[in-house]
């Protein structure tokens, strides 16, 4: 069977072209966090020395994060997964690639990189699994986490569908992306909905427009908002299937279900 390959580079975050040589780390400005934080799982995969010499460059030259090494399709090109998304590199990491890698064939073209990103939406936001505000189907077929601000109008618009959602098999999960940022009212309000007494019925409160009562605990609502950014999320609602796959915007109840069943089926 024939295939090509075909990479093509965002510009986006930490490189500014295609390829670039790696001298020093880039200077990122980072807003001030609370001290609970949460971590890249390790991967279960043992590195190969090669790997593990990778994952070392990347930390003392990027200060990258690195949760796995892998080889890619291209023979000398490595995939990178790391607190900063997907990176692929030359093995003494002197260039870098940020962007997606496609493999175009018989069947059509395939996302490469979206296909690995999946696996670190999975496991990353698996470290969160105690920090959302849950509302769960009785009879569940599907688990949505969905990034979501509560002033955004089409998360507004999602919230008010929860219940159909429930009742289609479909349960939901919330983590908090206020838009506005870590120094925003928002985040504030948002802040005082995962410590509220009952967190849904706050989140259900403010999602009507009501007036979020202040309320002050060690949460991780700015982990949150860190965890979306690193994840790829630039609105809200962003959702997130179970695969890791994540599908930007509203999305009716029943085409979400139709969505769910495909992915399921794929």
């Amino acid at each position: 069977m024939l295939k090509k390959l075909m990479i093509t580079a965002i510009a986006a975050g930490l490189v500014g072209s295609f390829v670039f040589g790696v001298n020093s780390a880039p200077q990122q400005a980072t807003p001030a966090v609370p001290t609970t934080t949460h971590t890249m799982p390790a991967t279960d995969v043992a590195l190969s020395a090669q790997q593990l010499d990778i994952s070392r460059l990347l930390a003392e030259k990027l200060n990258f994060k690195v949760s796995s090494v892998s080889d890619s399709v291209i023979p000398g090109l490595f995939e990178v997964a790391t607190d900063q998304g997907i990176f692929y590199v030359n093995a003494d990491v002197s260039n870098l690639i940020q962007g997606s890698l496609y493999q175009v064939d018989d069947n059509g073209v395939t996302d490469l990189t979206e296909q690995a990103m999946g696996k670190v939406r999975q496991q990353a936001i698996q470290a969160f699994a105690n920090d959302t505000i849950n509302y769960p189907a009785e009879h569940e077929q599907y688990s949505i986490t969905v990034f979501t601000d509560i002033n955004c109008g089409y998360c507004r618009k999602l919230h008010n569908e929860v219940a159909q959602l429930n009742q289609l098999g479909i349960s939901v999960k919330y983590l908090a992306f206020p838009r506005g940022g870590l120094n925003s009212k928002t985040y504030q309000d948002m802040a005082s909905i995962w410590c509220a007494e009952d967190r849904a019925q706050a989140m259900n409160n403010a999602k009507r427009g009501g007036k979020v009562v202040p309320e002050s605990c060690t949460n991780t609502v700015a982990q949150q908002y860190e965890l979306g950014r690193r994840l790829g999320v630039t609105g809200t609602p962003a959702i997130v299937f179970e695969n890791g796959q994540m599908q930007p915007g509203y999305v009716p109840a029943a085409q979400l279900l139709s969505i769910l069943t495909s992915v399921d089926k794929s």
